[in-house]
């Protein structure tokens, strides 16, 4: 698929509470790959990842299945040392995370690609990581099992909640 014939809008999230407020811009594809635009359980997470974002400064943070990187774009800008992953196999989406760090000011933020499935070396060199965050990533029905045997379990403690 040639991305350049598809539309690129570009929305604002905003989250805020009595202290402070960050606004976040995401730029989705029209497209119906999955990755390309803002799930609602990604801006759900995201508003988790803003109230939570004391505890998130200086953890090093990886977001599995990043699409448009919403949840992920909130952790860095509260300071969290994020790295975005979505799968090898889809450039299109891989770019658009990209688009997401360029948007937001974060041109330094790694974007890697990791395909579910598969040990690869972009896995096996990630630093250690404190706090995993996925929203949306198991709506394919063999997607658990792929993230199981890629060996994410073993290689990481995955911390959910508080």
């Amino acid at each position: 698929m040639n991305e350049s014939s598809h539309t690129l809008k570009e929305k604002s999230f905003t989250f805020q509470d009595c202290e402070d407020s960050l606004t976040v811009s995401i730029p989705e594809v029209l497209d119906p790959q999955y990755g390309m635009y803002v799930w609602p359980c990604a801006v759900v997470l995201s508003q988790y990842v803003w109230m939570a974002r004391e505890e998130l400064q200086n953890k090093t943070v990886l977001e599995l299945g990043a699409g448009v990187s919403l949840p992920g774009v909130v952790a860095a800008k509260c300071g969290a040392h994020v790295i975005l992953s979505d799968s090898a196999e889809l450039p299109l989406c891989l770019r658009n995370c990209r688009r997401s760090c360029d948007v937001n000011n974060l041109p330094d933020l790694p974007v890697i690609g990791l395909t579910w499935g598969r040990v690869s070396p972009e896995l096996l060199s990630l630093p250690a990581v404190d706090i995993i965050l996925g929203s949306d990533v198991f709506y394919e029905p063999e997607g658990e099992t792929l993230m199981l045997n890629s060996g994410l379990h073993t290689r990481r403690e995955v911390r959910t909640g508080p």
